[in-house]
């Protein structure tokens, strides 16, 4: 299960993530839905830990929060960022 309790994430010093809290049971699919600039793409940035974040995110128990991005990866979680930024550099 993954649970978020009172998540709040910093670009720089501007406070974009208030308290957002959410559970997610296993077998569950869930949906983020909403209009830009909502945060949906921070919350899933503040779970994996690319993003400065303060709260709690929980897998299975254990707490995510304070953890590497790549360490967060290992537990099972992933991002798959939807522009095209992934590979800035990449020649074809």
């Amino acid at each position: 299960m993954l649970e978020i309790d009172d998540l709040h994430a910093w670009y720089g010093k501007s406070h974009v993530l208030q308290g957002a809290s959410l559970r997610v049971a296993p077998g569950e699919c869930v949906s983020l839905l909403g209009r830009n600039g909502v945060g949906r793409s921070t919350l899933l940035k503040a779970v994996m830990g690319m993003v400065a974040a303060r709260g709690s995110v929980r897998l299975e128990g254990e707490q995510l929060c304070g953890r590497p991005t790549f360490e967060i990866a290992r537990l099972g979680i992933g991002y798959v960022p939807e522009g095209r930024e992934v590979f800035p550099n990449l020649t074809v």
